[in-house]
C-alpha cells in the first residue's frame, strides 16, 4: 500500500511530511521515527537489518501512541510522577553528548522540542508501567532458579563459560526475570488496547 501523504496546500503542493500509521486518527509520522532513531529509544538488534529496525521502531511508536492514549482517557498524563531530567539524560548519553544530538536533529531538520515531547511522553508511559505492573513483575524464588537451572546453565556451558553459584548472580537473575515479566504484562496491556482501537498501519 502507498504511504498516505500530508500535503501542504502551497503553490505546486509541496510535500511535507509522511503518515506512516494512524492511531485511531492520530497519525505516526516519518518524522516520528526519525525522532526515536536520533534518541535511540528502541535498541537495534545484533544482525538486524536497517529495513527491519526501522519497522520495530514503527510498531513501537504505534504502541506508545496506544499507551498514551489510554493514560490521556484517564487523565493520568499530567499525574504520573517522572524524573524528566533522568530521561533526557539517558537520551544524551545515548547520543553521545549534547552536541552529537543537535548535529544529529540538524540532519534530519528537526527541532529539539519536538524530541523532547516524545522522550517525555515515553517517560510518562514507562514511570506509569512500573507503577501499575512492577507490583506483578516480582519474581519468584522458583522462578528465578528455574530460569538458571534450566536456561542459563546450558547457556553457560554451551559457551564453555564458567557456572557461578546461584548465590553470586541471583539479583542479576531476578533482574532478567522481573523484566521478561513486566514486558508480558505491557503486551498483554498494549494487544487489547489495539483490539479496542483503530490502527490503519501505511508503512510496511
Amino acid at each position: 500500500m502507498l504511504t498516505l501523504l500530508l500535503v501542504l496546500t502551497l503553490a505546486g503542493g509541496v510535500e511535507v511530511e509522511r503518515v506512516l500509521a494512524l492511531v485511531n486518527g492520530a497519525p505516526v509520522l516519518a518524522s516520528d521515527l526519525d525522532l526515536a532513531e536520533v534518541a535511540q529509544l528502541v535498541p537495534h538488534l545484533s544482525g538486524e537489518s536497517d529495513a527491519e529496525y526501522r519497522r520495530t521502531v514503527v510498531e513501537a511508536l504505534i504502541a506508545l501512541e496506544l499507551r498514551w492514549q489510554d493514560l490521556e482517557a484517564a487523565a493520568l498524563t499530567q499525574r504520573v510522577q517522572v524524573d524528566l531530567a533522568a530521561a533526557w539524560a539517558s537520551v544524551l548519553k545515548r547520543a553521545a553528548g549534547e552536541q552529537a544530538l543537535r548535529e544529529h536533529l540538524a540532519a534530519v531538520g528537526l527541532p529539539e522540542e519536538t524530541l523532547r515531547e516524545l522522550v517525555r511522553r515515553a517517560a510518562v508511559v514507562e514511570a506509569y508501567v512500573a507503577t501499575r505492573f512492577g507490583p506483578f513483575s516480582r519474581p519468584t524464588p522458583h522462578e528465578v532458579e528455574d530460569t538458571w537451572t534450566s536456561e542459563l546453565i546450558p547457556q553457560l556451558q554451551a559457551q564453555g563459560k564458567p557456572v557461578p553459584d546461584l548465590a553470586t548472580v541471583r539479583a542479576e537473575v531476578e533482574a532478567l526475570v522481573r523484566e521478561r515479566k513486566l514486558d508480558v504484562e505491557v503486551r498483554r496491556w498494549t494487544a487489547e488496547l489495539e483490539q479496542r482501537a483503530a490502527v490503519v498501519r501505511y508503512s510496511r
